[in-house]
């Protein structure tokens, strides 16, 4: 493995210019109405993992912190298979970047430093091993290296897919691993470096950023390093549909990179102006961080949430030297650049746009959600609407706006969830949509069942008095002097267990009359 991060000398920043220093940044990617907030990063944690580690790195961690005017920062050691006996200047450098500059944008998270004793493939392996085994807790996983999918063995313990198993498990946990997207620039379609690569990683590239005067952000053009293209191993994602070609594509959202552009560092005892897209990773991880504590959640599987941001930085010049950066989403710059503030804040909520068509008893239902889950609250609002219409005319029986608001979803141990019913007043017997939002790892889907109405009292929910006026008909059926079409919910002319085990699955249900 190699770190993805280039570097020189530096001096002493000046405000605006590089090397940019945490005010620059924080400013240009509007990280400051966060802290305004009081959102740091406080009650999160940082995983990183590096190899070989900084033998300086806590007097230079603590000289960085007096010179930018940041807090001190709380860092842990861990060393899976002991403390390195030999150092390497390179990942000297890359170990203070990652720490320096994860604490420099969630200076309120503890940052929990994951040290492999080499920078071998299993050295590696091992290192987010103990990432997936004994990090659990961690809002993030911070990943600045990378190697050529082409490279890794077929067989053994650090294979490409034992590699994605250990990111199974830790995005599973709630934490996103965010890994930089490499520094070679592209010289054909298909040689991209895992495990930026890897469709539960989020992969961060690389752009040369020009401020103003004060800090605030100019442009942005992609940097010429910028690793980016397709998987060789990956088929397209599904939330990215439409977008470059049919495989996993990098990159997802960049970050300055450009070592002309770079940040300071201390490492080694000495200052350095440092680029590369290792650069990115820990400061996307910090700002994930951020959406952590303020919305109260462990994200996991970001990904697919990050590509219906809209409030990014575009950006439109440049190119990696095979891939150039167009409007949208693009290889070298993916989705943009953040604005941290609005990411954060989309990041508090999911959108969920819906639409399902069902019929019965000669009525075809159109039921069309457009619904907002607060991530925090995890209640569900909005508006969902019905369409009934004759089957055999077409014509348009019944149509109702509903307002849903502040539904909360139940914990169900796998999944949160909560089910609720459309009353659709139509003859000979009244209808009902019912629906379930479902919110799985982030992901939010909608189901509709169409019945004859639930709520059979029409009390405003599914309660006891419904189910005992189904089961006191239980098993008649149409024809018969016990039978009861109000309780024929599936409208099949008998009521059986069917009947008894969709009101099981509603029951409690609010109905919207």
């Amino acid at each position: 493995m190699q770190p993805d991060s280039i570097y020189h000398p530096a001096s002493l920043s000046t405000p605006g210019l590089p090397p940019f220093i945490p005010a620059d940044l924080r400013k240009a990617y509007n990280f400051l109405p966060l802290y305004n907030r009081n959102v740091d990063g406080r009650t999160t944690r940082i995983a990183i993992v590096d190899a070989y580690g900084d033998p300086t790195l806590s007097s230079d961690l603590a000289g960085f912190d007096g010179f930018t005017g940041l807090p001190s920062a709380t860092v842990n050691f861990y060393y899976p298979n002991g403390v390195p006996r030999r150092t390497n200047s390179n990942w000297a450098v890359e170990t203070a970047l990652d720490v320096e500059w994860a604490h420099s944008m969630a200076p309120g998270a503890s940052i929990d430093l994951v040290v492999g004793v080499d920078a071998s493939l299993g050295s590696i392996y091992n290192a987010i091993l103990y990432v997936a085994n004994s990090l659990p807790g961690d809002a993030v996983l911070s990943m600045s290296f990378g190697l050529s999918e082409s490279l890794y063995p077929t067989t053994g313990s650090a294979t490409i897919a034992s590699f994605h198993q250990l990111f199974v498990t830790i995005t599973s946990h709630g934490t996103v691993a965010v890994a930089s997207s490499g520094d070679s620039g592209a010289s054909s379609c298909c040689n991209i470096q895992y495990p930026a690569s890897d469709p539960l990683v989020l992969a961060v590239g690389g752009t040369s950023l020009s401020l103003n005067s004060d800090a605030s952000y100019s442009h942005e053009s992609a940097w010429t390093g910028s690793s980016a293209g397709s998987s060789i191993i990956y088929p397209k994602p599904s939330w990215q549909l439409g977008l470059g070609d049919s495989m996993r594509d990098d990159v997802d959202v960049s970050y300055d990179a450009d070592p002309n552009t770079g940040v300071m560092v201390l490492a080694l005892g000495s200052s350095f102006e440092v680029g590369g897209t290792s650069a990115g990773a820990p400061q996307w991880a910090a700002l994930l961080a951020l959406a952590s504590q303020a919305n109260s959640i462990k994200y996991g599987a970001v990904n697919s949430q990050l590509y219906n941001l809209s409030s990014y930085h575009d950006v439109t010049t440049g190119s990696d030297g095979f891939f150039s950066a167009l409007p949208g989403w693009d290889y070298p710059t993916g989705l943009g650049t953040p604005d941290a503030n609005a990411t954060v804040t989309f990041l508090g909520s999911l959108s969920l746009v819906a639409t399902n068509t069902n019929s019965l008893q000669g009525v075809i239902v159109t039921t069309s959600s457009l619904l907002t889950i607060s991530m925090s609250a995890l209640t569900v609002s909005g508006n969902v609407s019905v369409v009934a219409k004759n089957s055999t005319t077409q014509t348009t029986i019944f149509t109702k706006t509903y307002s849903i608001q502040n539904l909360k979803l139940q914990n169900q141990t796998t999944s949160f969830q909560v089910s609720f019913l459309l009353n659709i007043p139509i003859s000979p017997y009244s209808l009902s949509s019912d629906i379930t939002i479902k919110l799985v790892q982030n992901v939010a889907t909608a189901s509709v069942l169409l019945t004859r109405q639930l709520d059979i009292n029409g009390n405003g929910s599914v309660d006891i008095v419904d189910v005992s006026i189904m089961a006191a008909v239980f098993n008649s059926t149409v024809g018969t002097s016990t039978y009861d079409p109000r309780a024929d919910f599936d409208a099949n002319g008998v009521i059986d267990i069917i009947d008894a085990s969709i009101a099981a699955r509603y029951f409690g249900a609010t109905d919207f009359l």
